[in-house]
């Protein structure tokens, strides 16, 4: 990482410090398992300029383990931090390098764990080959891979196939799934799918990203007694930053079935928030709006810290202990991953 790479990226600023001393600080445990962070290089998207992700700024960047240490030094400061490792699923990808450099990264910490990114044409013998080359505990598949062309409207066997999900079966691993469509998890089809798959294949431990893709709490208010019975599905809090979506959440599964994630990189560091209405969501930035804010302090903070200050209050409305905090940010994701290894080595 070049000097001062990092003060250009995450700088933080009066508005940052008072958030974290005033409402996150004694909130944020001093443990934490991020069980949803991206990592890659710049060589690793094969995409033209006008196909990069979000955040454009990273794009001629590496972002390894190094760098988020440092990175989350900023964010979360005097926090220890270990991760499950995803590498970032660009559009155009370089998968091998990309996966390869992830379990090389996760090498450097004896806590963190490496997760395969997946697309549909990858041939069964050889993923599980990977797996056990890398020592991968997870799948990540995501939407623009799908089989149909349709990153939108996708199921979730277009994205991941049944002949992957039984490698992923066969290896005990966790899938962190992005669930497609325009109602996410409020979808009949994802709900009739995710109830089949998580039921045929229980050895895996689904973790369904950005709690079920509920930036929009009704997207959880309408799905959740369907699919809270299912005893190897999680929700990871990545980027999720209404307290709505949180409460529901809590109100109907139990707090061991929650992962901490902040969704870094290149989400979480980004100043804004995302925001739900009607039946949609967006991120809200500072440079994407036209909105008159004269009439209050117009600066953002980072979305990391309204994911947070959103579970907060959510945690405090369901009466959560310190302890139970603890099994959200650490704990949680800890014993998931000792009792896969456990399975694995029977």
């Amino acid at each position: 990482m070049k000097e001062g790479s990092m003060k250009s990226l995450t700088q933080w600023e009066a508005i940052d410090r008072r958030i974290w001393e005033e409402e996150l600080e004694e909130f944020v445990p001093q443990r934490i398992f991020d069980a949803h962070t991206h990592i890659f290089k710049p060589e690793h998207c094969l995409q033209t300029s006008n196909d990069i992700p979000p955040r454009p700024d990273l794009a001629d960047k590496e972002m390894n383990l190094s760098f988020l240490r440092e990175y989350f030094d900023v964010l979360l400061p005097k926090r220890e931090i270990h991760y499950l490792l995803i590498g970032f699923p660009f559009i155009k990808c370089d998968f091998d390098r990309l996966n390869t450099f992830v379990a090389v990264e996760a090498t450097e910490d004896m806590l963190s764990a490496p997760s395969m990114v997946v697309h549909p044409q990858m041939h069964p013998k050889e993923t599980a080959a990977m797996v056990e080359k890398h020592s991968f505990v997870g799948f990540k598949p995501y939407r623009w891979y799908s089989t149909t062309g349709d990153a939108v409207e996708c199921s979730i066997t277009d994205m991941l196939p049944e002949s992957l999900i039984e490698v992923a079966n066969d290896k005990h691993l966790l899938i962190t799934l992005h669930l497609s469509k325009r109602s996410g998890i409020a979808d009949k089809d994802n709900i009739k799918g995710l109830r089949r798959l998580s039921q045929r294949y229980c050895n895996v431990q689904w973790i369904l990203a950005h709690c079920a893709r509920s930036f929009n709490p009704w997207f959880l208010e309408k799905a959740i007694e369907q699919i809270r019975d299912l005893p190897n599905v999680w929700y990871d809090t990545s980027a999720v930053c209404d307290s709505g979506v949180f409460d529901i959440l809590l109100r109907n599964i139990s707090w061991k079935r929650i992962l901490y994630g902040s969704d870094a990189l290149p989400g979480s560091g980004e100043r804004g928030k995302y925001i739900a209405f009607a039946y949609g969501w967006a991120l809200l930035r500072e440079d994407n709006h036209r909105l008159d804010l004269s009439h209050c302090e117009s600066r953002m903070t980072f979305a990391l810290y309204e994911e947070l200050r959103a579970l907060r209050r959510a945690a405090q409305n369901a009466g959560l202990t310190e302890t139970q905090l603890e099994d959200i940010f650490y704990n949680n994701a800890i014993q998931l991953l000792k009792t896969r290894a456990e399975r694995t080595n029977q």
